[in-house]
Formats: structure tokens, C-alpha cells, sequence
């Protein structure tokens, strides 16, 4: 007879962890669109590309990618997708996760 590890019931099941403060969220996206905004300038570099060039190569304006850079504008999940094919990397290394 083996030993299974009980299951979770109501009574038993994991507390999720306590709301962060609106304060510590803040400071979070700013420090996250900080670190994206450096590792897209460089990413950038490294390919030689203008602002222009790698907008259009993503598909998209190339205000979008100065706000980005400049750490004014948090990028949709489909930009960030663009944005990593056309720079031949993950969007997850855009991200550092």
C-alpha cells in the first residue's frame, strides 16, 4: 500500500498571498518598463536598427517603440511578440522572466 499526500479541502487549502500595495505595484511596472526600455535599446543596437526600421519590420508606429524606450508605455503582449520576432528573440527575453 503507497501513501498519497492529502488532498487539499477547504479546510486544508493554501491561503493566496496578501494584496501588495498599490504603492509596491507602482514601483514594480515602473521598475519592469524600465528593464524593457534598456534591453530594447539594446537589442536594437546590437541589430543596427533605427527606431523606424525596427517599427516597421515589427508592424508597429514608431511612436510606439520611442514610448517604449523611453519607459512612457507598457506594450500589449502582441507588440512584445512583434517586437522579439523582429528582433529574433523570445518575448520572454524581452521581459527577463
Amino acid at each position: 500500500m503507497t501513501k498519497h499526500a492529502p488532498r487539499a479541502t477547504a479546510k486544508t487549502a493554501i491561503k493566496p498571498a496578501s494584496k501588495p500595495s498599490e504603492a509596491a505595484l507602482k514601483r514594480d511596472v515602473l521598475t519592469m518598463r524600465t528593464e524593457l526600455a534598456e534591453r530594447l535599446l539594446t537589442l536594437r543596437a546590437k541589430h543596427d536598427l533605427s527606431q523606424a526600421r525596427l517599427a516597421e519590420l515589427a508592424g508597429v508606429d514608431r511612436k510606439t517603440i520611442n514610448r517604449i524606450e523611453n519607459g512612457h508605455f507598457s506594450p500589449a503582449l502582441d507588440t512584445l511578440v512583434r517586437l522579439s520576432s523582429a528582433l529574433a528573440v523570445t518575448p520572454a527575453s524581452l521581459l527577463k522572466v
